[in-house]
């Protein structure tokens, strides 16, 4: 538990946050705490990222903590060497620079397509004294390589999306209103065989926030996969159909590149086994967009 004091300092900077962030007609500027993942820089115009960093000064300790934890306790970190990580949507490196500094891996690759986010994760690599340690990609990470159209969020600078043709009808949060441009879009194979330093046999951790697009990258990435990598992923169903991938290809997809499926609750240091009825079950009862899970996919000894 928090101490007083610790509790009391949010307090202050939950009150603080909406000055220091400005009001109404606020011009854009930047903004640098220090924090449990590093010190990092983000945009005043972010309402959703910022606004953790600034309060809670961390993003997602528990779950990066308790998962590298879990995955030494059954064994697939023991290996020699599995000492690097990926991180796909790397938004501005809050979780592949908090993985370094903890000490939990050695080196990783972050991926960014969003030229605002990646910007800041450059700066944040630089000023954390990682620049030789974590290498930045700007694209999006899909199923093919091409340019794709990146739909932006205005004030969620976490849920910039790529866009996929059934996108541009009317969404349950008003998605097909947002402004779009174009970025580059490679597959996770053709980044790690362009990248020396990168040896599939090293991977200990893909962890994928995509917002959605995770089966695209999951079908990229099969060559990779294949070297034994566990992924901790984002499930969301509303964002995975969004995306143009309907339930059954994405359960497929699922049980064609890995053993088990865990649900992941990090607050309470849980993995719980997800049957693949569970899964789609979860698929089915998709009434809220705003509903997501944490999951742990592991691959087959």
């Amino acid at each position: 538990m928090a101490s007083l004091g610790f509790r009391l300092r949010r307090a202050l900077r939950k009150l603080q946050w909406e000055r220091v962030r400005g009001g109404p007609g606020r011009p854009p500027r930047i903004l640098t705490v220090r924090t449990e993942n590093g010190l990092l820089s983000f945009s005043n115009m972010d309402r959703i990222i910022a606004k953790v960093l600034y309060v809670h000064r961390a993003w997602e300790v528990d779950l990066m903590e308790r998962a590298v934890s879990y995955l030494r306790r059954e064994g697939y970190l023991a290996a020699p060497g599995r000492d690097f990580m990926i991180d796909a949507g790397a938004n501005i490196g809050m979780v592949s620079i908090g993985m370094l500094r903890r000490g939990y891996f050695r080196s990783a690759l972050a991926i960014e397509p969003g030229p605002e986010n990646f910007a800041l994760l450059e700066r944040n690599i630089a000023q954390n004294g990682l620049t030789d340690s974590i290498r930045a990609v700007a694209c999006a990470v899909s199923d093919a390589s091409g340019d794709v159209n990146m739909e932006l969020s205005e004030d969620n600078f976490g849920d910039h999306r790529v866009r996929a043709a059934a996108a541009h009808r009317a969404g349950r949060l008003d998605e097909e209103r947002r402004a779009t441009i174009r970025v580059p879009a490679r597959t996770l194979d053709d980044i790690v065989d362009e990248e020396p330093r990168v040896d599939p046999q090293r991977i200990g951790l893909v962890w994928a926030d995509v917002q959605g697009h995770e089966g695209h990258l999951l079908l990229g990435a099969r060559k990779t996969l294949a070297g034994g990598a566990p992924v901790l992923t984002e499930f969301w169903p509303y964002g995975i159909e969004r995306s143009g991938f309907e339930r059954d290809r994405y359960l497929d997809l699922v049980r064609t590149l890995f053993d088990r499926v865990m649900l992941v609750d990090a607050s309470a240091n849980r993995f719980d086994t997800l049957s693949t009825a569970a899964l789609a079950a979860h698929f089915d009862a998709r009434t809220d967009p705003h509903r997501f899970w944490e999951i742990l996919l592991l691959p087959r000894r």
